[in-house]
């Protein structure tokens, strides 16, 4: 069966960005509307590589998918971005290691911040096209080539530092102009591949995007038309009133001036903005090397001890979960570490609910303005630091009683269902529903007096979250 015979059905901050791309992004003045065919940021990340789809699909139909995609394979970053960040530390640490590891765990939680900006571009540039949105993980079986490697919760290592590296890494133009041949082809066989130019078990996240710049940009008309002219997206596949439903950088920054949100109106500032994000990730040139993705997960892997050094993480789980069914090594059993991870899995449904309802809420005309899509991004973040705080708990529990030493970890274990009621008081009584939810999870709780506190100021917050919701019903 062709990989893409099943559909893919949807998909947690470092030096500031380049002028030029910060200013047109919003993040210093209103996105420009772009008018050239071939932008200047889009240019700086065109090579030979594309994917060559095993199915014919129209362009814009090939452009949501690699779109649906990428925002799969952003949200999977993440996840595991912050697992990794969580997992270090440990009291078998010294006061120079602490402060080494606080100073990598600083790192790679900026990063996961800026996954998630990535993300946001993405859901924008599938709004721009009217498409469906995708605040998924990868599903099974997934297309091997597309995927960098399989999804994986694990304690930081050097060998993930490695599939870090290698996903973010830049084109192999740009690694030779780096010097930088010898290092990643060391990379690569320490992770499991045979070398640099052998098929490798980690893929570059760059070349969907790549793939995805040049669905934007309309080839530049030569004298003879070539026997095979190049898709791509057209005038009439653009959504003019799009801008209304993306998310902007004052409503997603988290305060940090730095995020690179895209919002995009025409061809060319979605190809600029899916640009922008592949250099923030794998950079382009000596110039943005240390403050990109690949750069900066280059050196903590570096720096990082090898196998049989010292351990810079605590003793939890690869892979935790709460299913009955997983090996032991991975199941959750400790009756108090259970109840926070299912309290946890609940608070990261209820944060992709907050963000799928959001984008279906037009943006207020005015900044003063105040709107249940505010409310909803709102919330968002909220869960955003509640998960933190969870994922903090968890990563001191054990992940069973006779667990021997080994820790739980947040399982990010995904909903059973993301789908939207089709009214929208039917969306609002769905949060209603998961607040009630979570009440019932923290009760169960109540013997933890440790996080008495935080406890209280979740159930506090939620009772604030369902009087607003009250509110709303009661106006539908």
């Amino acid at each position: 069966m062709s990989r893409l015979t099943k559909h893919l059905v949807w998909t947690a901050i470092d030096e500031p960005a380049p002028e030029n791309v910060r200013t047109q992004f919003g993040l210093i003045a209103t996105s420009r509307i772009a008018t050239t065919a071939t932008p200047s940021v889009a240019t700086a990340v065109q090579c030979p590589e594309t994917i060559h789809l095993d199915i014919t699909l129209p362009e814009r139909e090939q452009a949501v998918y690699l779109l649906h995609v990428g925002a799969e394979v952003e949200h999977a970053l993440m996840a595991q971005y912050l697992y990794a960040a969580y997992s270090l530390g440990g009291s078998q640490l010294s006061e120079e290691q602490q402060k080494l590891v606080r100073q990598w765990r600083d790192v790679i939680v900026q990063i996961a911040r800026e996954e998630m900006a990535h993300w946001a571009t993405v859901e924008n540039i599938l709004t721009l096209l009217d498409a469906p949105l995708n605040f998924a993980r990868e599903d099974f079986p997934i297309p091997r080539d597309l995927y960098p490697f399989d999804f994986e919760l694990e304690p930081l290592t050097k060998r993930s530092l490695g599939k870090y590296v290698l996903a973010e890494m830049p084109t192999e133009d740009v690694v030779k102009k780096l010097g930088l041949e010898k290092k990643i082809d060391e990379i690569h066989k320490y992770v499991g591949g045979a070398s640099a130019h052998d098929k490798c078990t980690v893929h570059r996240v760059g070349i969907i995007y790549s793939t995805i710049v040049a669905l934007f940009q309309p080839p530049v008309s030569p004298q003879e038309p070539p026997k095979d002219p190049p898709a791509f997206i057209r005038s009439e596949d653009i959504l003019a009133e799009s801008k209304r439903f993306q998310v902007r950088p004052e409503e997603w920054g988290l305060g940090y001036n730095d995020l690179l949100i895209g919002t995009a109106l025409d061809r060319g500032t979605a190809a600029d903005a899916i640009a922008a994000i592949s250099i923030q990730g794998e950079g382009s040139d000596i110039d943005n090397l240390q403050t990109s993705h690949f750069g900066l997960f280059l050196d903590i892997y570096d720096k990082f001890p090898d196998e049989d050094g010292w351990r810079p993480t605590r003793p939890v789980a690869r892979n935790p979960t709460t299913d009955d069914d997983a090996p032991p090594d991975r199941r959750i059993t400790h009756p108090l570490a259970l109840r926070w991870a299912e309290l946890f899995n609940l608070r990261y449904r209820m944060l992709l609910m907050f963000l799928v309802h959001s984008f279906d809420i037009e943006a207020p005309v005015g900044p003063s303005q105040r709107t249940s899509r505010g409310l909803l991004i709102s919330w968002a973040f909220g869960e955003m630091y509640n998960l933190r705080s969870i994922a903090n708990i968890l990563m001191d529990l054990p992940l069973r009683k006779d667990a021997g030493g080994l820790l739980a970890g947040p399982p990010f274990e995904m909903p059973y269902s993301l789908a939207l009621a089709s009214r929208e008081s039917g969306r609002w009584r769905q949060h209603r529903d998961m607040l009630r939810a979570s009440e019932l999870c923290i009760a169960g709780l109540e013997e933890d007096t440790a996080h008495t506190g935080y406890l209280k100021g979740l159930r506090t917050a939620d009772h604030d979250a369902m009087d607003q919701i009250t509110i709303l019903l009661g106006g539908l």
